[in-house]
C-alpha cells in the first residue's frame, strides 16, 4: 500500500486507538477482528488481534526516534 505522510500518521491514529486497551477487550469480547480501512479507503485491512497488536508495534517503531551520538 502506498500511503502519504497525511495517510499514515490518520493510519497510525486509528490502529492506536484500537489497541487501547479498552478497545482490544472489547474486540476480544466480540468477534476478535477488526476491519481497519487504510489509505483513504482503498483498501480494508482484516485483522485478528494478535496482527493489530504486531502492526501496531511496527508503526510505533516507525515512529520512533533513534539517538544519534
Amino acid at each position: 500500500m502506498d500511503f502519504t505522510f497525511c495517510q499514515l500518521l490518520t493510519f497510525r491514529k486509528k490502529v492506536l486507538e484500537y489497541t487501547s486497551y479498552e478497545s482490544l477487550e472489547t474486540i476480544i469480547d466480540g468477534d476478535n477482528f477488526v476491519l481497519l480501512f487504510a489509505a483513504d479507503n482503498k483498501h480494508v485491512l482484516f485483522l485478528e488481534v494478535p496482527q493489530l497488536i504486531e502492526l501496531r508495534e511496527l508503526l510505533l517503531s516507525v515512529f520512533k526516534q533513534k539517538t544519534l551520538y
